[in-house]
């Protein structure tokens, strides 16, 4: 069961690597946030317009920056090495992304609290589960202690009643609760709170790609900090009894062909009803053509879609390097082909080139919204009627110094 919140954040990261938003520096320059609470960070370095890649020294603990400045340029790059073989770029334009922000570690702050449900006996079946907030369940009782870890202060809970088998057949909003360490607080979920379900159209996906089983619903409180799944099936959602103004529903679909190992992803972004749910167009197949060496460099980056925002190009090659690069549209201009920087030189990130064997994507990232200046910890981050999809074409057949690569 995945938080929303966490949902979106992870298909955040799948885009950016990296978080954006946050005040911007002066326009003259560019400042880089490193999220690191758990020392995670090794090195990090900048580009300015093309020229070349430069050290950045980055001051701080848990949270580090640096800054440098454009010089009269539009275009940067900004890159970051974490826990030895982590390697993620960042490459836009200071009008896309004035703040960059990356992670190297993350470390919530949280404390133990209980939540005491109270549950109408008509509504529990054997097998039934209590959940708050997604993950933290207990036995389904008339009444039930949930035991959360959560942050501290204002919070939201989505307390939410399930069968066996995972649906919710009743899903409420617990708001404004005042959250201290070993403390508690009471809910009761009624035949009142028991709402019908609404049903979701499933799109066709397109030709060759696996069809659609069902959709992920999730609600998100406005305060963005409350929220899980809410299926009450695998196409429909449990409505939320108390929710309000400012809360959202969302849905994430996902299809792939085995054929040539490439897939769509769609996530809607929704306040009530029935969204209507679609996915990106695929890769034209073959359209991709890679050069698989330590630095990929891949050509065939000009789709057109409404909403594209940029792409997302990733190298793994397990215990080598896990290289991710993030290009916004603007960033990339008319260009059409790209190459992985090499960064592996001492002064600059001080990593081992990859050889051996492992996979490589490119995804085309496409939104209403632009992603890259986005911050989940803004509750306005995403709102009802957003959207962001992803085109992925892979391949886990990569060898550095093989033959050239064709995708999909």
């Amino acid at each position: 069961m995945l938080n929303l919140r966490l949902f979106l954040a992870l298909a955040l990261t799948l885009f950016l690597a990296a978080c954006g938003g946050g005040t911007p520096p002066p326009p003259s320059s560019i400042t880089l946030t490193v999220e690191d609470p758990a020392n995670s960070f090794d090195a990090a370095a900048y580009q300015v317009g093309s020229g070349n890649w430069q050290p950045l020294t980055l001051s701080g603990t848990s949270t580090k920056t640096g800054t440098f400045s454009l010089g009269g340029q539009t275009k940067y790059g900004v890159a970051v090495r974490c826990s030895g073989l982590e390697v993620k770029v960042i490459q836009a334009t200071a009008s896309e992304l004035p703040n960059p922000k990356l992670e190297c570690s993350s470390a919530p702050a949280t404390v133990s609290f209980t939540v005491n449900v109270n549950v109408d006996s008509s509504l529990i079946a054997g097998g039934d589960e209590v959940c708050v907030n997604g993950p933290s369940c207990s036995p389904a009782a008339t009444n039930v202690s949930v035991t959360v870890s959560t942050a501290t202060g204002n919070q939201d809970f989505l307390v939410t009643l399930r069968a066996s088998g995972g649906f919710v057949k009743v899903a409420k909003v617990l708001k404004g609760v005042n959250v201290v360490s070993g403390g508690n607080a009471a809910v009761s979920l009624s035949t009142s709170d028991q709402l019908p379900p609404v049903n979701l159209t499933l799109p066709t996906p397109p030709s060759g790609y696996a069809p659609l089983m069902g959709a992920l619903a999730s609600y998100l409180s406005s305060s963005n900090t409350g929220g899980g799944t809410v299926n009450a099936s695998l196409t429909s959602y449990r409505p939320v009894s108390g929710s309000g103004g400012g809360d959202r529903y969302a849905t994430v679909i996902q299809t792939s062909t085995s054929a040539t190992n490439a897939s769509l992803l769609s996530i809607q972004v929704f306040g009530s009803g029935s969204p209507n749910l679609n996915l990106p167009a695929p890769w034209p197949s073959g359209s991709v053509s890679v050069n698989p060496q330590a630095h990929p460099s891949v050509s065939g980056l000009s789709r057109n879609d409404n909403g594209l925002q940029g792409y997302r190009i990733y190298l793994q090659i397990a215990a080598r390097i896990y290289y991710t690069a993030t290009l916004s549209k603007g960033w990339l201009g008319t260009q059409t082909s790209y190459t992985l920087p090499d960064l592996s030189a001492p002064s600059l990130l001080g990593y081992t080139p990859p050889t051996g064997s492992g996979s490589f994507g490119v995804s085309a990232i496409l939104s209403n919204k632009n992603l890259l200046a986005l911050d989940l910890n803004n509750p306005s981050a995403f709102q009802a009627g957003d959207y962001l999809q992803e085109a992925t074409a892979q391949t886990n057949n990569y060898t550095v110094g093989g033959s050239s690569i064709t995708l999909p």
